[in-house]
């Protein structure tokens, strides 16, 4: 199975917003893959992968939603990447995927990978953190919960 780096992250929030029927279809359906068959091996990749061949907006594997989509797209996967060390086009276990987002990822990352999309207020992931952080600063500066 092949994900984009960012869509590794898009799956940790997705609650069933998409594109289209079929996107949605098949983001829950990676979804649940990821949640329930346990560990299987993804080939993370910065290009079209099995979610965006469903997705409206690719044409002949380029995202096509805006006229600067497909770049910035790529320049999120490179920075997923990086961030969870890892390169491009390599097989790793789900698991281990899983393992390294809930090891690396904190808010403060997560704004310099998502801060410009447009699900992120939507992304159970993304609110998710954020709520922790707020919390986390509250309690910083001596503040009641």
């Amino acid at each position: 199975m092949k994900i984009r780096a960012h869509h590794l992250l898009c799956l940790q929030g997705f609650r069933g917003l998409g594109y289209s029927p079929e996107f949605i279809k098949k983001m829950e359906e990676m979804k649940r893959k990821m949640e329930v068959e346990g560990n299987f091996s993804i080939e993370v990749v910065d290009e079209c992968d099995d979610i965006c061949k469903v997705c409206p907006y690719q044409l002949d594997g380029v995202c096509q939603k805006g006229k600067k989509s497909a770049k910035r797209t790529r320049a999120v996967d490179r920075r997923v990447l990086k961030i969870l060390g890892l390169k491009k086009g390599r097989k790793i276990p789900s698991q281990t995927l899983l393992s390294g987002i809930k090891e690396k990822l904190n808010f403060s990352l997560l704004i310099k990978i998502c801060g410009e999309c447009g699900w992120r207020e939507v992304c159970t992931y993304y609110l998710k953190l954020r709520e922790s952080w707020r919390k986390e600063m509250q309690l910083k500066r001596g503040e009641v919960a």
